[in-house]
């Protein structure tokens, strides 16, 4: 059974959401997961990470802001607004916080597509890691 299959079948039996963010419209329901702190407007508050190594051009998805481009910043996955990013995907060139990276690495296969890393990585560092995974993949 392929990844996405698998996922719809575990997914279909979900309930739909419920409670207060159910009544709201996407944009309202993003801004209130967005919302953090005591700051009465309603602007999220977007943590100041110092950006040492532009997103690699591949980088994937194209999020706005430094999302999942630095390490030690905020999880490169869209639902997730995490911080302390310290996993690297070596397919999406993207940083992701622990509990993402352990769940994308259950269904990677005999490679890891994250790992943990301990500094911002260079987009050579970063070429060189997905080489490395590719080899790892070949039968």
């Amino acid at each position: 059974m392929s990844y996405s299959s698998d996922l719809s079948r575990r997914l279909r039996h979900k309930k739909p959401m419920t409670g207060f963010l159910s009544t709201l419209s996407q944009e309202q329901r993003r801004q209130a997961l967005n919302f953090s702190g005591d700051d009465t407007h309603g602007a999220p508050i977007v943590p100041d990470f110092e950006v040492k190594v532009p997103p690699h051009p591949q980088k994937y998805p194209d999020h706005k802001g430094h999302k999942g481009a630095v390490f030690g910043g905020i999880c490169n996955r869209t639902a997730c607004n995490r911080e302390h990013a310290e996993f690297y995907n070596r397919g999406t060139y993207g940083y992701y916080c622990a509990d993402d990276a352990i769940a994308i690495n259950r269904y990677s296969g005999k490679a890891p597509l994250c790992i943990v890393v301990d500094h911002d990585l260079s987009h050579e560092e970063m070429d060189a890691h997905y080489r490395r995974m590719m080899e790892e993949m070949r039968p």
